[in-house]
């Protein structure tokens, strides 16, 4: 299994303190993720120039000039002595291979600072691209009495797969407006819509974010089909996040422009406004800033 980072989190990624793997490849191409390194399944170098002078002297092939990384000449570095030799603060790998056999006694060694209600949770990324890998690793911790919690777009055709194996599904939803959805996604979301009625009509434990941005889902048509849809198929759980910038400085380390940066949230009222419309057709919602 091909991860990008692994590490705690309290109350956001489940219920608990939790031990959280966030899988590496997605097949969305959100224009405000948060996560940039986690789209591409291959490794990446992260670039930190600020963290260190001595950048320039830890790679071997010249691709440090200045603040600069040259991704070029860094892409053709297979030993990345500027991470496995030098462990310099400016460099950091997104990428690494986790066995099954590592995550389950990982897990078994942490259960203590789980408490009483956490456990493991898989985020990505999108998880269920590597959904052998992932239904081998939930199966074992599964049988060990490990509460588990999965993070998702809701995308996959084998999403059936995944239903009562986990204690909770949390799962994004876009929009719900195809076209839109292909052109701030780049991906088709009928399939996230036929699952995200499946998950409902199981009876599974389930959560519906839908990450709000002022520009591109959060126009009175879409909240309108928002609405439609979610009295529908009434989840038990829905929760509004709005738009943030954290993931600036990633795009920035890896080379690259972030698409979202002039993007905005909506504000506290038209949040509030939302939830209530929601709220109307007794729909459990609440907001997280």
């Amino acid at each position: 299994m091909k991860i990008f980072a692994r590490g705690w989190s309290h109350g956001f990624d489940g219920p608990g303190r939790r031990l959280v793997y966030y899988l590496k490849g997605c097949n969305f191409r959100c224009l405000w993720c948060g996560n940039p390194e986690s789209i591409a399944f291959e490794p990446e170098i992260m670039f930190y120039p600020e963290k260190s002078e001595f950048a320039t002297q830890c790679c071997p092939h010249g691709a440090v000039c200045g603040n600069v990384l040259e991704r070029e000449k860094c892409a053709q570095c297979c030993e990345r002595s500027c991470v496995n030799l030098w462990r310099d603060r400016a460099f950091e790998l997104a990428g690494k291979e986790i066995s099954t056999v590592e995550i389950v006694a990982e897990a078994e060694s942490r259960r203590a600072m789980f408490g009483g209600d956490g456990g493991v949770t898989f985020s990505g990324g999108e998880p269920t691209m590597q959904m052998d890998e992932l239904l081998d690793v939930v199966d074992a911790l599964r049988g060990r009495g490990i509460n588990l919690v999965l993070e998702n777009n809701a995308s996959s055709p084998r999403f059936r797969d995944l239903l009562g194996r986990f204690d909770l599904l949390i799962c994004d939803l876009k929009c719900v407006t195809a076209e839109l959805h292909r052109r701030i996604v780049g991906a088709d979301n009928r399939q996230v819509l036929e699952n995200l009625r499946a998950a409902v009509n199981a009876g599974e434990n389930l959560v519906i974010r839908i990450p709000l941005i002022r520009e591109l889902n959060f126009t009175a048509e879409e909240q309108e089909r928002f609405v439609a849809f979610l009295a529908e198929i009434r989840p038990p759980r829905v929760e509004l996040l709005r738009l943030h910038q954290l993931g600036l400085p990633k795009y920035e380390a890896l080379g690259q422009s972030c698409p979202a940066e002039q993007f905005n949230p909506p504000d506290d009222e038209e949040l509030e406004k939302f939830r209530q419309r929601l709220e109307t057709y007794k729909i459990n919602v609440e907001s997280i800033n």
